[in-house]
C-alpha cells in the first residue's frame, strides 16, 4: 500500500470513528438526508450509463408517477429497476446478509424490468468492452464463484481496499449482457454499509477517473493495478463522511 492510500484510509476511519461518536440525526433530518442521497444516486449511477433523465425528473418519476415527455420508456423503467434493487440492497444491509451470487443475481433481476428475459442470467456470448475482452462467458460461472468465496482476498486485508478489489473483479467477469456497472455500484455501496461506511455516489462528474481506475486493472499493459480504484473509491467514502459529518 502506498503511503498516499495509507493516508487516505486512516482518514476515512477517524472520520467515521468521528460519525459514530456523535449522536443520531434528527428523524426528519436523517429522512431528508436518505431522500436528498437516493435520488442523487441513483442519477448519477444511471448517467454514468446514458440515462437522459435528470435528477429532477427522476424524483417525479419515482414520487409522482409521471412520464417525461421526450425521455424514453426504457429510461424510465431504468429509474424504477434501479430503485427497487437499492431496497433490497437495504436488506440486504439490514440482515447483514453475504453477498454471493444469488445476492447478485437477485439485484440484476430487479434492475433489468426492461429486460425480464435477459434479467438476473449470466451471458452466454462473449463481447468487447472499450478495447477489453471480459472473461469468456464459459468461465463466468466459475470465476463468480471465486469472486464471492474470497479466492484471492487477504483475509487481513483493509474493508476499503477488498471491496475495491471486489467491485474491480466483479466489473472484469462482466457477467452479465447489460448491467454490470449498476450492479457492481450497488454491491459496493452494500458492502460498504456492511462495513460501517456511508454508501457512495459515483458521481457523473467523475465518469472519466472511474473508467481510469477501472482500466487500470484491465492488466493490457501487461500490469493490472488495482490501488487506482482503491484510492478512488476511499476519496468518495471521506467526501460522504464529510457531508454526514457537517449535518452533525
Amino acid at each position: 500500500m502506498t503511503k498516499e492510500l495509507d493516508v487516505l484510509i486512516h482518514e476515512a476511519d477517524e472520520k467515521k470513528a468521528q460519525l459514530t461518536a456523535k449522536p443520531p440525526l434528527a428523524p426528519d433530518v436523517e429522512d431528508a438526508q436518505q431522500e436528498r442521497f437516493l435520488f442523487a444516486d441513483i442519477y448519477n449511477s444511471l448517467a454514468i450509463e446514458g440515462n437522459a433523465l435528470s435528477e429532477e425528473e427522476i424524483k417525479r418519476v419515482l414520487t409522482q408517477d409521471e412520464v417525461v415527455p421526450g425521455k424514453p420508456l426504457s429510461d424510465h423503467l431504468g429509474v424504477v429497476g434501479y430503485r427497487d434493487a437499492i431496497i433490497e440492497t437495504r436488506e440486504y444491509v439490514s440482515r447483514d446478509t453475504r453477498i454471493t451470487e444469488h445476492e447478485i443475481r437477485k439485484l440484476h433481476f430487479k434492475l433489468l424490468i426492461a429486460h425480464q428475459q435477459a434479467s438476473g442470467q449470466y451471458r452466454n456470448y462473449n463481447l468487447m468492452i472499450r478495447g477489453h475482452r471480459p472473461t469468456s462467458y464459459e468461465k463466468i460461472p466459475y470465476k463468480m464463484v471465486q469472486l464471492v468465496d474470497g479466492a484471492g482476498n487477504p483475509e487481513d486485508e483493509h474493508p476499503l481496499k477488498s471491496i475495491a478489489f471486489f467491485h474491480l473483479r466483479l466489473e472484469k467477469i462482466h457477467p452479465f449482457g447489460d448491467g454490470n456497472g449498476r450492479v457492481g455500484r450497488l454491491v459496493v455501496n452494500t458492502m460498504l454499509a456492511q462495513a460501517g461506511y456511508p454508501p457512495i455516489i459515483f458521481e457523473l462528474e467523475q465518469k472519466q477517473h472511474y473508467y481510469q481506475a477501472l482500466e487500470a486493472y484491465d492488466g493490457l499493459n501487461g500490469n493490472p493495478r488495482v490501488e487506482p480504484m482503491q484510492l478512488f473509491l476511499t476519496t468518495l467514502v471521506i467526501k460522504q463522511l464529510d457531508t454526514l459529518l457537517e449535518l452533525t
